[in-house]
């Protein structure tokens, strides 16, 4: 019966988590940033990933720390986002990870 109702409580959050999933770096995008020689590369090459141009506004050259600081307000923004899609006891779980 369970399975019947899957859908209505975990369905949409299962399809958010799979896309999410999906962005992750691949071991050819690793490789490519090895690569490169240059900030400037790295910003260029995570422009073509699902990070997107989350680095298009920062003004050249780019710094270590502001590329730290971008990475982790994505990180936090998604975290938060999984966080307000997600029903208990996820939610009471992500609740733990968030305040501990």
């Amino acid at each position: 019966m369970q399975e019947a109702v899957f859908n209505m409580d975990d369905g949409y959050f299962e399809g958010i988590i799979r896309g999410f999933r999906s962005g992750i770096l691949k071991r050819g995008d690793y490789l490519n940033l090895c690569q490169c020689e240059t900030l400037e590369d790295l910003k260029l090459h995570l422009a073509t990933t699902d990070y997107g141009n989350f680095l298009a506004n920062e003004p050249s050259p780019i710094a270590v720390s502001t590329i730290d600081d971008k990475l982790k307000s994505k990180l936090v923004s998604e975290f938060q986002y999984i966080r307000k899609q997600a029903v208990q006891p996820l939610a009471q779980f992500l609740d733990f990870i968030t305040y501990s």
